[in-house]
């Protein structure tokens, strides 16, 4: 009877994981795509200006959907770690995702009210938690180690694509058929979806025979309190909360920001995709660079340079140059924080309660993406416009890039 290859052994054979987990990868990359942090997320800067002329709304009001989206997916965090870790991804992700194909449906019924408005996106959050990249990566992360970088990378660029597409996709339909019509094509984007993660997204589960010819992945980790007792944890998510905040913001105000500088709408539509493919950019280039140099240093590296960003258009000469450049260094850090979230907490935690652990960290995250939105539409409304508020930004974020860049070397599992 052949007993199942050494660790070592098998991990050595770093092309053999993709050989067995590139449909995993993809599907969870559509998932993550079309799920509630992907067309949904890039498509509320698209809805500000047409929700806020139709309704009479300010843009705080209007920016504030952002908040209770997060806050709904934030809230049932944990819960979605703890059940990803105890029945798998699988069955959870595609049961949200049915819902969320039917709650994008649901928004298009929104009559003035902004009460309802607060409350149609919370309930979209809920119905959509599981479609989250805490789910997609659990999957994910099962089927890789040497690689894993990259193959965290590759899955997340669905959020890239989606950020490249949903602006110009949503836009045009808005401007044919009105806002509803760029809720039900949302709803029929999720809805499609299911369809290659019903096929091909499965967790790694070996047996003994199948160990001899896949790589052995370390399923053993830091358990929920050691992690939450770990400096490196609160130090993660304290740079990811600030970085994720600022980051948000800037995504979801970029095309509003442009257009009330005198841009017309079309060329800030158009440099919102271009924001789009700086994101899918920054997760595949993040995921290859952190499986060969030191993980923080590229994480603080790609992190700050939305400062860059902010400076240029705080100076108020809005050039083709100086936007191209913002929507680029925004897209780059947009791209490598959902990155590197879930790396460096595979990385640092282990994958033995790695839903969980997840979980706690995407509530510190999430809680800084819900709320940065927000802040920067009240800065618009007190002050006229955006410079103050990007002065602002800019320490933020350099506290955040040093936060997660002195990490430190991470611990080896077996």
């Amino acid at each position: 009877m052949h007993q199942p290859l050494a660790q070592g052994a098998a991990l050595t054979q770093p092309n053999a994981e993709f050989k067995y987990g590139w449909s995993v990868v993809l599907a969870a990359a559509i998932g993550v795509g079309v799920g509630v942090t992907g067309v949904n997320t890039y498509s509320l800067g698209v809805f500000l200006n047409p929700l806020s002329e139709t309704f009479n709304w300010t843009r705080t009001e209007a920016s504030a959907s952002k908040t209770f989206l997060t806050l709904g997916y934030v809230l049932t965090a944990p819960l979605i770690g703890y059940l990803a870790d105890r029945i798998g991804p699988r069955r959870i992700g595609m049961l949200s995702m049915a819902l969320l194909a039917l709650g994008m449906f649901g928004m298009t019924q929104m009559n003035g009210s902004i009460g309802f408005y607060y409350l149609a996106y919370f309930l979209l959050a809920l119905a959509g938690c599981a479609t989250t990249p805490l789910v997609w990566t659990r999957g994910v992360a099962t089927w890789f180690y040497q690689k894993r970088g990259l193959a965290l990378g590759l899955t997340l660029a669905g959020s890239g694509v989606a950020g490249m597409l949903t602006p110009m996709f949503v836009g045009s339909l808005i401007s044919r058929y009105g806002w509803e019509a760029g809720y039900m094509g949302m709803g029929v984007l999720a809805a499609i979806g299911l369809i290659p993660i019903w096929f091909f997204f499965y967790e790694n589960k070996q047996t003994a025979a199948e160990q001899l010819a896949r790589p052995q992945i370390p399923q053993s980790g830091f358990s929920v309190p050691e992690t939450l007792r770990s400096r490196r944890f609160w130090q993660i998510g304290l740079a990811f909360l600030l970085i994720g905040g600022t980051v948000s913001a800037l995504v979801v105000h970029l095309v509003p920001l442009l257009t009330d500088a005198g841009i017309p709408r079309e060329t800030a539509v158009a440099f919102a995709g271009l924001l789009g493919v700086a994101v899918l950019a920054g997760r595949i280039i993040t995921g290859y660079l952190v499986d060969r140099f030191h993980p923080p240093y590229v994480a603080g590296a790609f992190l700050i340079m939305p400062a860059l960003g902010c400076l240029l258009l705080a100076t108020g000469s809005l050039s083709p140059a100086f936007m191209f450049l913002a929507a680029i260094t925004f897209g780059l850090a947009a791209g490598s924080e959902v990155d590197l979230l879930p790396y460096l907490t595979a990385r640092y935690f282990g994958l033995k309660s790695y839903g969980k652990n997840y979980g706690w960290m995407f509530v510190l995250f999430y809680s800084g993406v819900g709320v940065g939105p927000l802040f920067l539409g009240y800065m618009f409304d007190r002050f006229g416009d955006y410079t103050n508020a990007l002065f602002v930004v800019i320490p933020i974020l350099a506290v955040g890039s040093l936060a997660v860049a002195t990490l430190g070397k991470a611990p080896e599992f077996k």
